[in-house]
């Protein structure tokens, strides 16, 4: 390479680096603008709730931690009543908490549950720094550096997950780290894959791509562990958690799905091909179809992923992340940490050099609203795709 084309590619380097800094800075000028009033209304209140659920940045933690206090109570009929759900956070909160329906599966009723035993704004910080610290606890464990770790739980979608009180750090690090951990240690990798039946949208591909690799004991570990999961929630609130979420929750669930544009804030976060095509103004029947056909590209290509040669573990996890994001007819930005662990691990092997792809594919988390709220489309499955493509034109052998 002559000596003018390494100086061009230092200088693009440099300029990617200077971009991913100052949008990166922003980011963090948010967040700090956002939590920070958090630790007044902490000390003031001496841990009692005195602010408005959703004015402060934890909109999905004031739907979580309520939703405790009903599965605790097993009022089921007003856990999956959107109507009746909202009623209990005005009675709980105030008048001027938002609308926040309650639609997640039974599974998820055991951390909310358990959380909901300390005061609101207790247990918001409790919640978020047993979020972080296993989160880095995992991906330690996984073998990806400091580094990556860091990069990772400071990216915009960890920051975003943190803001809203959300699940997305813990679900996108036990993928991450099951992944990793389930080619060596089969049995503790498949265990980690098997917690994410409480967020199952996040390893909906993973049992597929354990088998076409042949790992039948991650494969088993992680239905041991899914099963138990799910055997603990029918003794903890009963089998008509089941009932109930089958009868209201799904319901719920699909008409968040469905709802038109501009009638949910998937407009401005969601990362699924249904929401993109909806977004463009399509029909449902249409999204449909092309989200059944996303889902098996991704299972197609994750099963020749997991079964040919010559890729590191590093490699099979990226793609696995990418694909489950074209996968999931229902994602949004927060959901998308692994993709940001991913994206990190990929950057640190090739020595840190930056580009503009590196910088736009890590900044999309806080990108798409932006771009989606002022256009009105939502494009991160074309940013994912450029990502999957990205890396099979670069490559890596083992």
């Amino acid at each position: 390479m002559s000596e003018r084309r390494m100086n061009l590619r230092l200088v693009y380097q440099w300029l990617s680096a200077v971009l991913l800094f100052f949008l990166w800075r922003s980011v963090f000028q948010q967040f700090f603008g956002a939590m920070l009033p958090r630790l007044t209304h902490l000390g003031a209140a001496g841990l009692r709730i005195n602010d408005r659920p959703c004015e402060c940045p934890q909109c999905d933690f004031s739907g979580f931690w309520p939703a405790g206090l009903l599965a605790r109570a097993h009022r089921l009929d007003v856990l999956f009543n959107p109507d009746a759900f909202l009623a209990f956070r005005h009675a709980v909160f105030s008048p001027a908490a938002e609308s926040v329906r309650w639609f997640y599966p039974p599974p998820t009723l055991l951390p909310v549950a358990a959380i909901s035993y300390l005061p609101f704004e207790a247990a918001f910080w409790a919640w978020s720094a047993l979020m972080v610290l296993a989160s880095a606890a995992m991906l330690r464990r996984a073998g990806l550096s400091y580094a990556v770790i860091g990069l990772a739980l400071l990216s915009p979608a960890a920051l975003w997950n943190f803001e809203m009180g959300q699940m997305g750090t813990v679900m996108g690090c036990l993928l991450v780290g099951g992944l990793l951990a389930v080619e060596t240690a089969q049995r503790e990798g498949g265990a980690l894959l098997g917690l994410l039946v409480i967020k199952p949208q996040y390893g909906i591909l993973v049992p597929f791509f354990l088998a076409a690799r042949g790992r039948w004991l991650g494969l088993l570990a992680g239905g041991l562990v899914a099963g138990g999961i799910v055997a603990l929630t029918t003794a903890l609130f009963g089998f008509g958690v089941w009932q109930a979420y089958a009868h209201l929750g799904v319901a719920v669930s699909r008409a968040v799905l469905e709802a038109p544009p501009n009638g949910c804030n998937y407009e401005k976060f969601g990362v699924s091909v249904f929401w993109m095509l909806r977004s463009f103004g399509v029909g449902l029947s249409f999204a449909y179809f092309w989200q059944t056909m996303a889902i098996i590209f991704a299972l197609g290509f994750g099963l020749f992923t997991w079964r040919r040669g010559g890729l590191t573990p590093v490699d099979r996890m990226a793609r696995t992340v990418f694909l489950s994001l074209l996968a999931t007819p229902y994602g949004y930005s927060d959901d998308m940490v692994a993709w940001s662990v991913a994206l990190a691990a990929l950057t640190e092997r090739r020595a840190w050099r930056l580009g503009v792809f590196d910088a736009l594919f890590w900044l999309w988390p806080m990108l798409c609203p932006v771009i989606a709220a002022r256009t009105g489309l939502v494009l991160t499955p074309l940013v994912v795709m450029m990502a999957l493509a990205r890396e099979e034109v670069l490559g890596h052998t083992a």
